[in-house]
């Protein structure tokens, strides 16, 4: 059976599939660590003092998400709203090329859950490897966020 090359981590992959089955996994396994991440920034509470993730000298990194001064706020209910506003965000494009409407009312939880249940499809979009990474994008921001060692 001939192979493709994934899109988002330059190994193989079926054809037909921008992103593989080993990348779909890690991506899984990625939404439910930054519902985590969420509830450990909660439950740290807000971060002051010279260089904090909140001050306007931290430069955004990465490209493709929203609001990255938002998600290095010094505030945990402005970094919580900023990751559900990107995972919405995210979903929302799913829905779009998935020809479902628009969530009326969603959560962290709803929009993982959602984007969970979606990788597999997503992997057989020519953007496989763009959600891919905007994913391990948001995990990567979130998880400094809590100070959690990000893998």
């Amino acid at each position: 059976m001939p192979t493709t090359v994934c899109r988002a981590c330059g190994g193989t992959s079926s054809p037909l599939r921008w992103a593989c089955s080993c990348c779909v996994r890690a991506t899984a396994d990625r939404l439910d660590e930054i519902r985590e991440h969420a509830i450990a920034i909660c439950t740290a509470g807000p971060v002051d003092g010279p260089g904090c993730p909140g001050r306007a000298e931290a430069a955004p990194a990465g490209g493709g998400l929203p609001d990255h001064a938002a998600l290095r706020d010094g505030d945990p209910a402005v970094v919580v709203l900023s990751v559900l506003d990107v995972l919405h965000r995210i979903a929302r494009h799913v829905r779009h090329h998935r020809g479902e409407p628009a969530a009326f009312r969603c959560t962290i939880a709803s929009e993982v859950r959602y984007l969970r249940a979606n990788a597999e499809w997503c992997a057989h979009q020519l953007w496989g490897h763009e959600f891919v990474a905007a994913v391990q994008d948001l995990h990567t921001l979130t998880g400094e966020r809590a100070g959690v060692l990000v893998r």
